[in-house]
């Protein structure tokens, strides 16, 4: 296939739509598959897995069907269970807006057909120093 895998632009246009959006008064990073620096935040997003798959529906061109994990991460220091889901669904919200009408940079020569966006489980992680919410979107693209 000629056309230039979808990933990079993905990334771009996630990234772009998503860095510091500001949610109850707090600003959002977004990281790309890991968080870096010295200082952890506890309030963020990740830009995950990604997977891409040859669409070959169509002889004339084939297209790509690709898909994106989107992760929100809310960490609550302290005892006595601290925190709560608010946050994390809050961010949630605001990314599935943010991200709903992505498009390609156009120095990509490709173009996102049509969207979709998923919702799988939360992952919640509970210790005596800590609660961890964690909530997840897929974005599946069908790529031109």
């Amino acid at each position: 296939m000629l056309k230039n895998l979808p990933d990079k632009w993905v990334r771009k246009a996630i990234f772009s739509a998503i860095n510091n959006i500001v949610v109850d008064g707090n600003i959002i990073e977004c990281f790309d598959y890991r968080v870096s620096g010295n200082s952890q935040p506890n309030f963020y997003t990740l830009i995950s897995t990604q997977t891409n798959q040859v669409n070959k529906a169509n002889k004339c061109e084939y297209a790509w069907n690709s898909s994106v994990l989107v992760e929100v991460f809310t960490r609550y220091n302290g005892t006595a269970n601290p925190g709560d889901r608010l946050l994390a669904d809050n961010i949630l919200d605001k990314v599935k807006t943010q991200t709903n009408n992505l498009s390609l940079d156009a120095t990509s020569d490709l173009t996102i057909v049509s969207q979709t966006q998923a919702f799988p489980n939360d992952l919640v992680s509970i210790t005596d120093t800590e609660n961890v919410f964690r909530k997840f979107m897929r974005i599946e693209l069908y790529i031109n």
